[in-house]
């Protein structure tokens, strides 16, 4: 963080406007404490300077008192030694502590103080009067002790008398100027006090003012825009974005929403295009232009791999928000790293890419991306969950060494589900538009064949009936077998092709498989079908006909795939909670490879060297019209399974 960042951060400021009030309540704390301070000083000063004054009235009186009262012997005059010297003497000793205290300016044996800095600073009009009165007691006093003599066994106490009685004029005008002069003193200072605490109140009304408004315009007007911004957002206006201002913190925190918000926006789009659904280029172009600078991607593309799991390729690559030209080149399928995503359904990070090239000569794929420059690369598998016609995986690469630092994967992780659904949405579009295409092709040559097919089926039922060689004869037999075969096959393609019209009833599934397994019972022998458990009814609303013709496909799959003298078994179950109706079928023998199974019912794939491939997508299709959905699993310790779902027919 900048020095300028931290200046502008709240924490600063608030920090320090919180020390500058403390700060200052603490200088105005000292300050009202040191005023009360000086404010009890000046009092003090002001009562000695009054009993100062008292005292010299008191010297007065008693010279006073003593020359109206002369002692006419020694005893009396002894006396007078011990009561008015006494008193005279102590008189003088508090004039000499008190001036030499004002001299000095040290009242602390007067006025106890806590710091130095309390004791009160004269001004210069208690100066001035201090140095009177200093000049006037020197002198008065000199003269007293001229007067008494320097006999202190039997001073002089009349003349000193005389003295105190003739100079009192003198010492009392300097005592009473110097009063004055405090009482004066202490008012300014009073009012300098007054000035003070109220110049000190509206400076901390200021500054708390000034934190307010800071508050205000720096954190709390930036805040409620912040806040109108998610409201903005959550209201479902995605694209908005806030003004970065305020503080450091606010303006980090609307970054921070700001970037949610792009995010949000480009999720939304994505998620728009999943809706509209798009072609592969499309979808990559797409995430080309908004996405590369959010995931830090150079290089996009979408591997295909083939059926056999052998070999990959490229089917389509964006490079610098640009499409890159078709590249049809095969890379190596096993032992990559792109076997190793589809295995493990998860996206794989490829840090260092030019180490792992070098280290392996089999990475052919991740050889071509470092060729283009590629240094860091994630791929992000396709596989069955996302119920792609193909396994694919889409690759993000990057020029940048560590280029996918763990902000970005963490991103992409949380990301990844959506992306791969628009990937296997927009795979499956194109598939489908590529199979409806096959259909129709299919449709219009099993219209133009179906007419000669029947006149070569008609001649060679004539040639059958023919007196004919055994060689001959075995040839007409072969050819009306193939044509009898082409026959099925283009009803089969015109059935898928054109569309069904189903004559819905309520049928009774138990009794209908009943009947059909009891009819297969008596057919085929190498397979035996058994009912395994029912219910004892189970209707549902559906064409018979069509209904018997999923039985027969998925029985003849199922036949075909077991072992010689292993059962086929049926199994109904009525879900209730569910109100559906769960038909199975199951057969022992070898499992069905997981990255087969999802594209046994696309049309025209077949694992079976004679088969058409369109056995199991008629059945899908004649299920899904009737309200169903269709399952298959596969595995080695339970053989086989087809499931169909059904929805149950309640009774009125």
């Amino acid at each position: 963080m900048t020095l300028a960042q931290r200046l502008s951060s709240l924490g600063f400021q608030l920090t320090a406007g919180f020390l500058g009030l403390v700060l200052l309540f603490a200088g105005a704390g000292l300050y009202a404490v040191g005023a009360f301070q000086r404010q009890l000083a000046y009092d003090a000063l002001v009562e000695i300077a009054g009993r100062l004054e008292l005292t010299a009235e008191q010297i007065h009186t008693q010279g006073m008192n003593y020359k109206q009262n002369a002692p006419r012997d020694y005893p009396t005059y002894y006396r007078d030694v011990r009561l008015y010297y006494r008193d005279l003497t102590t008189h003088v000793a508090t004039f000499d502590q008190v001036v030499d205290a004002f001299m000095k300016g040290d009242f602390s044996h007067e006025v106890p103080t806590p710091l130095p800095w309390m004791m009160p600073r004269l001004g210069s009009g208690v100066t001035l009067a201090i140095r009177d009165l200093e000049l006037a007691w020197e002198g008065w006093r000199g003269a007293l002790f001229e007067a008494m003599g320097e006999d202190t066994e039997e001073p002089r106490l009349e003349w000193a008398a005389e003295h105190v009685i003739a100079e009192h004029a003198v010492l009392g005008d300097a005592t009473a100027r110097l009063t004055r002069a405090l009482r004066d003193w202490t008012a300014s200072e009073y009012r300098k006090v007054v000035q003070g605490a109220l110049a000190l109140a509206v400076v901390v009304i200021l500054v708390a003012a000034g934190l307010l408004l800071i508050l205000r315009y720096r954190v709390l007007a930036p805040l409620r825009r912040t806040i109108a911004g998610f409201q903005r957002v959550a209201d479902g206006d995605f694209g908005h974005r806030t003004p970065v201002e305020g503080s450091t913190e606010i303006r980090e925190l609307t970054g921070s929403f700001n970037r949610l918000s792009v995010r949000l926006d480009l999720l939304h789009q994505l998620i728009r295009r999943l809706q509209q659904g798009s072609d592969l280029d499309e979808l990559l172009g797409f995430l080309s232009r908004e996405f590369r600078d959010l995931l830090g991607f150079d290089w996009i593309g979408v591997v295909f791999i083939d059926d056999a799991r052998a070999n990959a390729h490229v089917e389509t690559g964006w490079l610098d928000g640009r499409p890159q030209p078709s590249d049809r080149r095969l890379y190596r399928l096993q032992g990559t790293l792109l076997e190793s995503a589809l295995a493990e359904a998860a996206p794989i990070h490829v840090a260092d890419a030019v180490t792992r090239v070098h280290e392996n000569p089999a990475y052919e794929f991740l050889g071509h991306l470092v060729a283009l420059g590629m240094r860091d690369a994630i791929f992000l598998p396709l596989t069955a969950q996302t119920q792609t016609p193909v396994p694919a995986v889409v690759v993000f690469a990057t020029r940048r060494p560590e280029g996918f630092d763990t902000a970005r994967r963490r991103l992409l992780g949380n990301i990844a589900q959506l992306l791969t659904q628009a990937f296997g949405r927009t795979a499956r579009f194109a598939e489908q538009g590529r199979l409806a295409a096959i259909g129709e092709f299919a449709s219009g040559i099993a219209h133009e064949l179906r007419t000669p097919l029947t006149t070569v089926s008609m001649a060679l039922e004539s040639l059958a009936g023919l007196a004919l060689e055994e060689r001959a004869q075995r040839r007409i037999a072969l050819g009306s077998g193939e044509a009898q075969r082409m026959r099925r096959l283009l009803e089969d393609m015109l059935l898928y092709a054109k569309p069904l019209s189903l004559d819905l009833q309520a049928v009774d599934l138990v009794s209908t498989l009943a009947d059909f397994v009891a009819g297969s019972t008596d057919g085929d022998r190498r397979h035996p079908v058994c009912l395994a458990s029912t219910p004892t009814t189970a209707h549902i609303l559906a064409d018979e006909d069509r209904l018997r013709q999923i039985l027969v496909n998925l029985t003849d799959n199922a036949c075909q795939a077991a072992p010689e003298g292993s059962p086929v078994t049926w199994h109904i179950e009525v879900q209730a909670p569910e109100q559906r109706i769960l038909l199975r079928v199951h057969n022992g023998g070898e499992p069905i490879p997981a990255h087969l199974l999802a594209r046994l019912t696309e049309p025209f794939f077949s694992t079976k060297t004679n088969g058409t491939g369109l056995g199991l997508a008629i059945v899908r299709r004649l299920v899904e019209q009737h309200g169903g959905e269709m399952r298959i699993a596969s595995d080695s310790q339970t053989g086989t399974e087809v499931r169909l779902s059904f929805p149950a027919l309640t009774p009125d």
